[in-house]
């Protein structure tokens, strides 16, 4: 089911934002959309989005059914486009210690095709078919607004191997929860003449990284791993005192990247036209960046549109 954000604006009962029940209880009207930092050589990455469930930080636990089920393709929302799973809820305003996205648990509706193999759908599956993504807060604004953001470079997994295919895993690690008013976005472009450089490949190995901070140390900068994974393994390339990528997200075909919802804050932004290898578990020791000097530091504010052109 395809969405667009036309239909947030659609009709918003304002009556349920910041109102009180009879125990002095606030609620707010809050919608979720979804988004994704996308991956390469897959055309579609589809989901079947059951409901979510609200654990406040007292412990009160709340579901919310998705009408049946909504099945998106992530892939169709990449960058700052988004798509609407839920609306109009009337959450209790406060700190919430999880939210959990349960998957529909029909495997026929969880799947992953490749660019090279479309018509074959590879199943996708979720842990326990859910995905906890941890804390967020609902302020008592008239309407609040959360994009849910899969970085699906980081969350996405294949099981075995090319030759041993058994489908995909899709985690929680690199999934976030953004509130709209807070969020901000990044998008820039890489000169082909940089693409050209010795030792790059204009065709493969060509991905920009984002690091949460400023003065970092940049031989530290690291590709992508999950050190949390039962499956990482911290043995003959050790990851420690490395620093993992907030996001990362490859160039479409003109060369352009873009990063869609951020948080507010300081970034480190580097480029690396040898990253073809990167294991979103594994610690891989890939040269970011790579040429020498392809990085930036940037400042984003709530609402700001960033942009930086890598270039020689």
């Amino acid at each position: 089911m395809k969405l667009t954000q036309i239909l947030v604006a659609a009709s918003l009962p304002l009556f349920l934002a910041a109102c009180s029940d009879s125990d002095s209880n606030s609620y707010s009207s809050v919608d979720f959309w979804v988004s994704d930092a996308p991956v390469e050589g897959l055309s579609a990455v589809v989901i079947a989005f059951d409901r979510l469930e609200f654990i406040h930080s007292d412990g009160e636990r709340t579901f919310h059914d998705i009408a049946g089920y909504e099945q998106i393709n992530l892939l169709e929302y990449p960058d700052t486009q988004s798509a609407l799973i839920i609306s109009d809820i009337a959450l209790r305003t406060g700190e919430y210690k999880n939210l959990i996205i349960h998957i529909e648990p029909d495997q026929d509706l969880n799947y992953v095709i490749k660019t090279d193999a479309l018509g074959v759908q590879e199943d996708l599956k979720q842990p326990s078919n859910k995905l906890k993504l941890g804390s967020f807060t609902v302020t008592d604004e008239a309407v609040q607004a959360f994009t849910i953001e899969f970085d699906l470079r980081q969350s996405l997994v294949l099981r075995g191997n090319n030759n041993n295919n058994n489908g995909y895993n899709l985690k929680p690690h690199g999934v976030t929860i953004i509130d709209n008013d807070g969020a901000a976005s990044l998008s820039g472009s890489v000169d082909e003449m940089l693409l050209e450089a010795g030792g790059c490949d204009v065709d493969t190995g060509n991905f920009v990284y984002l690091y949460q901070g400023k003065n970092l140390v940049i031989s530290a900068l690291a590709d992508n791993f999950d050190p949390l994974d039962s499956e990482f393994d911290d043995g003959a390339l050790s990851a420690s005192g490395f620093i993992a990528p907030y996001a990362s997200t490859g160039l479409d075909v003109v060369n352009d990247f873009a990063f869609g919802f951020l948080p507010a804050g300081d970034y480190t932004l580097a480029f690396s036209c040898s990253a073809v290898a990167d294991d979103p578990i594994q610690f891989d020791g890939l040269t970011i960046p790579d040429p020498v000097g392809q990085l930036v530091e940037i400042s984003l504010s709530a609402g700001d549109s960033g942009s930086h052109t890598f270039n020689l």
